[in-house]
């Protein structure tokens, strides 16, 4: 679901202009006082917003950081410029601007948010706090708007109040481009609209929003700051915010604060893109009205804070949450114990890239997924989850196994993950491996459990290796899923009748995981992306020697858990990284050109809100928006990345989440020249 909100044009222009207005203004003052805190004048009605408090200090703290100083690295020069002018494109086809225009405009806090009024087309405002900087803001307007109406943008006033809107009208949108005669594919035509956007400079505080009401209503709130109907006086946002601020040390201001309601977000989006979803889902239900329907609503809001250089860490993020109980229906899936009991099992390779310790609730899981696969994924048909486990049990064709009975209430609640990328680096270069612990002396019941599940199931293929049963997923070379009706869920296929390639459509995708595979060993099931690299974790099962718990980054991130009060203390969630090895192959891809190609966890989200808005040749796949060749080989940069390190609790009415980033230490204590 946020891989997709990510892929939304208009949230990455938003993005776009609030990153990087707030990374290149590096000369600003600190925040006015006169002007009140961005939370207070954006409405309650506010479906996301994300703010920097003071973006000098931002500039100073960011600059320390290894991120930043690799920024600034020579090596970097020509990748850092095709970034900046890349990015400053974006933010100006959306609002009429370049980044490099208005950099020197914001004095202090600078805050972007989407808001979705009853009865209006919800729409993002960005608030600039431009204290003693008036005379050159109006400078600069009048620049902006000698600029846009030489490139046939129609420029037009409206009087408000006492101050004036300035109104842009970018030209109509074009259809893209035909794929050519020789495709297949019909060409991917965008509705022809008109976009604007409205401008007005109200005291100290510049107000910019693609909506016209809402440049009016920020401007109107701006002379009663905190008012009943503000996002900082709604419940949600302060049970959010003060979570955070609660582990903060007292009298700290974080740097950038933000906030969201997940589905009312998500759901706002659709409408505002509402006229290039394809005409068969104008009409279908959202997957955010489906996940509303199922319980997800009682997540009432996520936010958080962010630090740069400060308690002994790079960067230092606080995540909180806020899901009030009870909840219903697949909602109630989202049960996390928490448990002390996070040591590593030795048969942990040591140059894993990450790696993870969760536990969940498998009967809860289990017992609360069918209403949410009926609705979700089979379009809102009922029972036919229940048909499913019915067939699997009863039907005399079939394996004739309670799943319940015989595999669920096998697992124990214990769950750890890992990844490792194997080399050459390609797209599919992730190996990511879970191992879901089973209850004590149930590794057998487990191993017969799979032969009765998969021993007539022509996608599966029996392996022996050395003392080890894996099932190895081997599909049809021309198995490819359905598209889906539902906002671009995808449905479920059993391959066995490959499409047309006439009928072919953007969202039909082979398997997620081809070369899958699930077995058994340790009294742990394991199920893993990549068929060969089982084998290397099998070869390694019992191994008495090195693991990654031996690791000096872990053992620093393990210091930094003991530090925050951790060890011993019960918690659900606990995750390690190292960042160079995580980052690694995110890297190579986009020097190679391939980055819209990855298939990795990074790379996707990287992708979404980085890559090119559309392709151009029909293939489906997006262009790389950097040109990733002005890279340094990673080697050169890969002192930037150190490790960084995570944990969550549940609490009564949400999950607490921490995260940290740390320096490498060779570059924290230099070796003496």
């Amino acid at each position: 679901m946020l891989y997709n909100l990510l892929k939304s044009r208009v949230f990455r222009s938003l993005l776009s202009l609030f990153l990087f207005v707030s990374v290149f203004f590096f000369s600003a003052a600190a925040q006015s006082a006169e002007v009140p805190p961005a939370e207070q004048i954006f409405p309650s009605v506010t479906k996301g917003f994300i703010a920097i408090s003071d973006l000098k200090l931002f500039a100073e703290q960011w600059e320390k950081t290894q991120f930043g100083k690799l920024a600034k690295d020579p090596l970097m020069a020509d990748f850092m410029k095709d970034v900046q002018e890349n990015m400053s494109k974006r933010v100006e086809s959306r609002l009429g601007t370049k980044l490099d225009e208005i950099q020197q405009l914001p004095s202090g806090e600078i805050a972007a948010g989407m808001v979705a009024l009853e009865g209006q087309v919800p729409g993002y405002v960005v608030t600039l706090d431009v204290s003693d900087k008036k005379k050159e803001t109006a400078d600069y307007l009048v620049r902006l708007s000698e600029k846009l109406t030489k490139s046939g943008t129609k420029k037009t006033t409206e009087k408000y109040k006492e101050h004036e809107i300035i109104v842009f009208t970018f030209p109509e949108d074009k259809p893209a481009a035909d794929f050519g005669k020789e495709s297949k594919k019909p060409p991917a035509l965008l509705p022809a609209k008109r976009d604007n956007a409205y401008y007005i400079l109200r005291d100290n505080v510049l107000i910019v929003s693609d909506q016209i009401y809402l440049a009016k209503m920020i401007y109107d709130r701006l002379a009663e700051p905190g008012k009943a109907n503000s996002l900082g006086n709604s419940p949600d946002y302060q049970v959010t915010i003060q979570r955070c601020r609660k582990d903060s040390p007292a009298g700290s201001k974080p740097l950038v604060r933000w906030f969201v309601e997940p589905l009312n977000y998500g759901e706002s989006i659709r409408v505002m893109m509402r006229g290039n979803l394809p005409e068969k889902r104008k009409n279908k239900p959202s997957v955010f009205s489906i996940l509303k329907e199922q319980g997800f609503d009682a997540i009432r809001g996520i936010g958080g804070t962010v630090d740069l250089k400060t308690e002994n860490t790079e960067t230092i993020y606080r995540v909180f949450i806020y899901a009030q109980k009870p909840y219903k229906l697949a909602m109630k899936m989202f049960v996390f114990p928490d448990s002390a009991n996070f040591a590593l099992p030795k048969w942990l390779p040591p140059d894993i890239a990450r790696c993870s310790v969760i536990f969940v609730d498998p009967i809860a899981i289990f017992d609360n997924f069918g209403t949410l696969f009926d609705q979700l994924i089979m379009q809102g048909e009922e029972g036919v989850w229940a048909d499913i486990l019915a067939g699997l049990k009863g039907d005399p064709d079939g394996p004739q196994i309670d799943l319940r009975e015989e595999v669920i209430e096998l697992l124990g609640t214990r769950v750890l993950g890992m990844s490792k990328y194997q080399t050459p680096i390609t797209p599919q270069s992730e190996n990511i491996v879970f191992a879901v612990e089973l209850k004590n002396g149930k590794e057998a019941a487990m191993k017969k459990a799979l032969e009765k599940l998969f021993a007539n199931d022509s996608e599966m293929e029996k392996v022996e290796y050395k003392s080890f049963v894996l099932w190895h997923r081997v599909p049809p070379e021309d198995f490819l899923l359905p598209s889906s009706d539902v906002a671009g869920v995808p449905s479920i296929g059993s391959g066995s009748k490959p499409k047309k390639e006439e009928d072919l459509v953007e969202d039909d995708k082979p398997p997620a995981f081809p070369n899958g595979v699930i077995t058994t060993a340790k009294n742990c099931l394991f199920v893993c992306t990549h068929f060969e690299y089982m084998k290397e974790i099998l070869d390694h099962i019992n191994n008495t020697g090195a693991s990654i718990s031996d690791n000096d980054e872990y053992k620093e991130i393990q210091a930094a858990f003991a530090a925050m009060g951790m060890t011993g203390k019960e918690h659900f969630i606990q995750v390690f990284s190292r960042s160079d090895e995580a980052i690694m192959p995110t890297y190579e891809l986009m020097r190679q050109g391939k980055m819209p190609q990855s298939q990795t966890i990074f790379g996707k989200l990287m992708n979404a809100m980085f890559s090119a808005e559309s392709d151009n040749d029909g293939t489906g796949i997006r262009k790389q928006m950097f040109d990733g060749s002005k890279l340094p080989p990673f080697e050169k940069v890969q002192q930037y990345f150190g490790s960084s390190g995570l944990f969550g609790m549940s609490e009564e009415n949400g999950y607490f989440i921490k995260g940290f980033s740390f320096e490498k230490p060779s570059e924290r204590n230099p070796a003496p020249k």
